[in-house]
Formats: C-alpha cells, structure tokens, sequence
C-alpha cells in the first residue's frame, strides 16, 4: 500500500543521463521515499494507495536543489546592492552592521518561502548566525546543507587593497563555536533532512592555519567543505602574495581540490585551471546571475566539458531572487558564452535542468538522496501547471518541448505543489508550513531599519559606491518631475 499516488502527469524523473520523461506517468510515495515511478496505467493495476493526486495536465520531477546561497542577509538589500561593484570590499559592511540572529532568521524565512514558491526543496546555504538560520529549516520542512562561514577580516577591507591582508581571529566571532554546534546537532548524514558542511569563505579572507584547521575537522567529522574560489581578482592577488601561486594551485596544495570539496563561482580561473579543478573532482557551485550582472562567466561550459560536476545555485538575493528558473535561463546565456569563448560545445538545455536537480544534488553531497525521481530516493517531488499561456503549446509527441519550456519560457509561478519527504509544504501555491503574511511584515520592517543603518554607515565614508548610485537615481527621479 502506498501512502500517496502522483499519477497521470508528464514526468521527469531525471534518471539517467537525460531527462528520463514518461508522457503520463505515476510516482508512488511511501514512508517518505519513492516506492515506484513509471507508466501511470502499469503503476494504477499494480500498487493501492491510501491516497491519490491527479497530475493530469501537469509536470511532475524532483525539487530544485539549490547548490549556493546566503540567506542570512541578502534579501533585505535586495536591489539597493544589485549594482555595486566593490560588493564585498565596501558594499556590503554597511549592511552588515545591521546584522543580528533574528535579523538573519527574518531573512532566511523570506529567502526559503520564496525558494519554495517556485520550487526549491534543497537548499545547501552558507553563512552567518546559522545555528539560528537553521530553525526555519527545522520548522517549514525543506532539505538543508548548512555551514557557518569562517572569515577572520572586517567587513570592510577597502584600506587593505593592494596590501597583504591582516587576519585577526576576533573577527571570525562565535563561527568557530557555532560551526561545531551544527556538527554536533546536525551531523553530516546525508539521509538527514538537515545536515551539516563546514566552511571558510575563501583563501584570502582567513589564514593558512585556519584552512588546515578546517580541513582537519571535515576528514574528523566526514563533513563536505563549502567556500568560494576564484571570485574575484582581489582574491587572486592575496592569494598569489600569500602563498606565490594561484587559487587553485594553493587549494591542490592545501588538500582541498578534491571531490570533498564544494567551490562556488571559479570566474577568475585560467582556462587550464578549470580543467584542473574538474578533473580533480572538485565540485562547482554555478551562480550566473551573481557575475553576468557584472559582465562575468563562470566556468560552467568549461567545467562541464572536462567531467565536472556542476551544480546551479541562486547566491545572494540582494542580486536577484531565489528562483530556480530564473537562474536557469542566466545559466543559459552565461553557459553559452562561455563555451563560445573557449571554442567548446555549447551546454544543451536539458543539462542545465540536471543541473538544478540531479546534478546539483551530487554537488553537495545528496546525490543518492534525492535530485531525481528513482525507487529509494526521498520523495522530494514538485509540480508545475501548463495551463499559462507562456506554456502553450504542450508538445509532447513525437518530439517535445517540455523539459525546453521549462526554462525559457516558465517564470516558476507554474510551480502548484511541492513535497518534501513525501510530506506536502506546498498546495495550490501556498505553503503550508510558513506564515507567508507575516513573514513580509517582518521583512518590510526589517528592511526599512537595515537602510537607514546603512545609509548613515555610507555616509561617514570618504566616499560610498552606493550613496553614488542612489545619488543618481534620485537625480533621475528630480529631473522626470
């Protein structure tokens, strides 16, 4: 007997190496797995179910895994960051000074709601606060990777450009003990809805001693290791400084290029480098909207060509929004850029599907767990409605335009219902296990007091990329009365 039939929709399992798609198919769920995915007649003679759920006229696949994301702040500076170009050097300080564990625990309930509003049912997030992030995790249901991220610099670093930076272990605060707090609570079991990594934010932001010591503990407590690579030329000049090579070369010395190891961005890379890093086994966290923004690709084309694992993941908020599907068509455009460039296959769109739900999963560790809908895996399962007009026309036979339309023409509105664990979070576009109203009170408030700190942080500068922005819009706005 089956706790819940999904039947009678078109069905991506993701199995394989290609979408794995049955016109009119059935999952059946039990005890929170997946008991049986096929042709929905076969599946109706053969299994019960205590109870059933019509997919006819919809998608059903896997949840979005997202491979990279900070939700801890990035929301509440949603736009008013979009542009900066010195984002991590000067942009963000002044938003962070407003930070604190209910101010990051508002941001990550708004950064999951989302998520889960179009899809998202694995979410592998770094950050801060995140023994108190991971509350909303515990309460509204999805799958988690967490990690408390380890810098040892201030927020704001711009006098220290062009020098070798100064570390300071003051400024790492309570990460060190709250990174052994999730280890503790968490544990790093990949079965568990909630499991843990540890992490340091990358190679120019924390001394050698402190990567060893992070290392160390992730052999001690089988944990992944979680941080950034290559992500901006500030980080290879410190990088080439303090250790005589490039990133790359210095994590290969460190022990870190590796299959243990999950790597987000990897724009500032050599050619070779990125086939280096792939053939390693280092995973690759893949966030184009972060860097097309910026003029930038990441090495996604390059990574995949080589054997890499690449997993799709949506980074700060403040740069966009926590939809799958919009980073999925930005990964469509940066991908192929990037094979352009270096004269390599373009990155088919399918893959970039697998990208975002299968492959991501073995990105960050979650590969036997879910990712794709298969017999023993967690049923993690969403579904997306055709009816939009933006949907039409539903191609099925003999060729298809399904797994295609998903990305360039979906908005991830079409996402209806999402389960996780078999459990349903989500029904008809509500989610169940969160207070969505509140929710945006809280984030409205809460974002009207991070502005005002900020602002009156930028405005003791010398001199703020932000306030230059604002300055010129307000400008624009004086000049169109």
């Amino acid at each position: 007997m089956l706790d819940l039939l999904i039947e009678n929709g078109i069905v991506l399992t993701m199995a394989g190496n290609g979408v794995g798609m049955i016109p009119k198919g059935s999952v059946g769920i039990r005890n929170g797995a997946i008991a049986c995915v096929g042709d929905a007649d076969s599946i109706g003679k053969e299994y019960r179910a205590a109870e059933r759920m019509d997919a006819g006229g919809k998608i059903v696949m896997p949840g979005f895994v997202n491979t990279h994301t900070h939700s801890y702040y990035g929301i509440m500076a949603r736009g008013i960051l979009t542009e900066i170009t010195l984002f991590l050097e000067q942009g963000l300080a002044g938003y962070m000074t407003a930070m604190s564990a209910e101010k990051s625990t508002i941001n990550t309930s708004m950064h999951v709601l989302e998520g889960i509003k179009r899809g998202t049912t694995t979410f592998c997030d770094n950050g801060t606060y995140t023994n108190h992030v991971a509350k909303v995790y515990e309460q509204c249901g999805v799958r988690a990777r967490l990690s408390e991220s380890i810098r040892e610099m201030s927020w704001d670093y711009r006098d220290q450009l062009g020098e070798v930076y100064t570390f300071d272990r003051k400024y790492a605060g309570d990460s060190f003990a709250v990174m052994h707090e999730l280890l503790d609570k968490y544990g790093t079991d990949p079965n568990d809805r909630i499991s843990a990594m540890v992490s340091f934010q990358a190679l120019d932001f924390v001394s050698e001693e402190t990567v060893i010591e992070i290392r160390e503990l992730a052999k001690k407590r089988n944990a992944m290791i979680h941080t950034h690579l290559a992500q901006s030329r500030f980080e290879i000049e410190q990088v080439e400084k303090r250790y005589g090579v490039r990133p790359v070369e210095a994590f290969e010395r460190l022990g870190l290029l590796n299959g243990n190891t999950l790597a987000a961005h990897l724009v500032y890379n050599l050619p070779e480098e990125n086939k280096k890093a792939a053939e390693s086994g280092l995973k690759m966290a893949y966030c184009p909207y972060t860097f097309g923004r910026k003029g930038l690709t990441p090495p996604a084309a390059q990574f995949v060509h080589y054997g890499g694992t690449v997993g799709i993941g949506s980074d700060e908020a403040c740069y966009t929004c926590v939809n799958p599907i919009s980073d999925m068509k930005s990964a469509h455009v940066s991908a192929n850029v990037d094979a352009v460039l270096h004269d390599l296959p373009k990155v088919p769109l399918y893959r970039l599907l697998r990208m975002h739900t299968v492959e991501a999963a073995q990105a960050i560790g979650l590969g036997a767990q879910t990712g794709s809908l298969e017999p023993g895996k967690k049923a993690d399962v969403i579904l997306l409605g055709l009816h939009a007009v933006n949907m039409q026309p539903v191609l099925i036979s003999p060729l298809t335009n399904i797994p295609q339309n998903i990305i360039v023409a979906a908005t991830g509105t079409e996402v209806e219902t999402v389960l996780v664990d078999g459990k349903t979070i989500m029904e008809n576009g509500v989610v169940k296990t969160m207070d969505e109203n509140k929710i945006i009170g809280d984030l409205q408030k809460l974002g009207q007091e991070a502005m005002e700190t900020a602002r009156a942080y930028y405005e003791k500068l010398p001199s703020s990329e932000v306030l230059d922005i604002q300055n010129k819009l307000k400008q624009i706005k004086d000049e169109g009365r």
